[in-house]
């Protein structure tokens, strides 16, 4: 593998497992609760129920915004709890730097481009979600990657299909998750291991 420069890293390559676990969980789209994309200093919603779907059978995602607790993203994995399907994004000590990291979790519909090329991208999925990540740090004073995750995968699970990163670019990185079914998109928080879960209903 190449070392990467430290403002740019590839959008294509590896992916080791994380566990994740779950102290509060916020709907996207199945409620009007506040994100959990939480300020800084961090206030993280507590636990909503979730309402009935939509009438088109389906769960809308609802945009949602925020600061992260880290500026540094250094792994991500991909599980189940039987219930959920689970993309786990792990964070490391906040960086020195002259902004904090934010996110953006959305619907997007295809084509799904990829981030400096502008070249159309094939994710397998009915529905899909992109998580932006901004203000992060790609590479390390060494000039070796940060993010040492998967950024292409196409797990055999009830709901999810793939998930791709799409950039990792200037302080960006963009993951694009496609996946079937009618499920609720929720986000799931961990303070104490650092993580941050997308969770796919089934």
């Amino acid at each position: 593998m190449t070392t990467p420069n430290p403002r740019r890293t590839s959008a294509r390559g590896r992916w080791p497992a994380l566990v994740a676990g779950s102290l509060v969980i916020v709907l996207i789209g199945c409620a009007t609760t506040p994100s959990p994309f939480a300020p800084s200093p961090p206030a993280w919603p507590t636990a909503s129920p979730a309402p009935s779907p939509s009438a088109g059978g389906g769960c809308p995602v609802k945009e949602q915004t925020g600061a992260l607790r880290s500026n540094t993203l250094i792994d991500l994995a991909i599980t189940s709890d039987g219930v959920s399907d689970l993309v786990t994004f792990r964070f490391g000590d906040v960086a020195p730097g002259p902004t904090g990291g934010a996110g953006r979790l959305s619907a997007v519909r295809p084509p799904i481009l990829e981030g400096g090329s502008g070249l159309p991208v094939e994710v397998v999925g009915s529905h899909f979600v992109e998580v932006h990540f901004d203000g992060m740090l790609i590479a390390n004073e060494a000039g070796e990657a940060v993010f040492v995750g998967p950024t292409s995968a196409k797990p055999s699970m009830l709901a999810l299909r793939q998930v791709e990163m799409t950039e990792a670019f200037e302080g960006v990185y963009n993951f694009v998750l496609g996946y079937d079914g009618n499920g609720c998109v929720t986000l799931v928080e961990d303070a104490a291991t650092k993580t941050l879960t997308v969770a796919i209903g089934h």
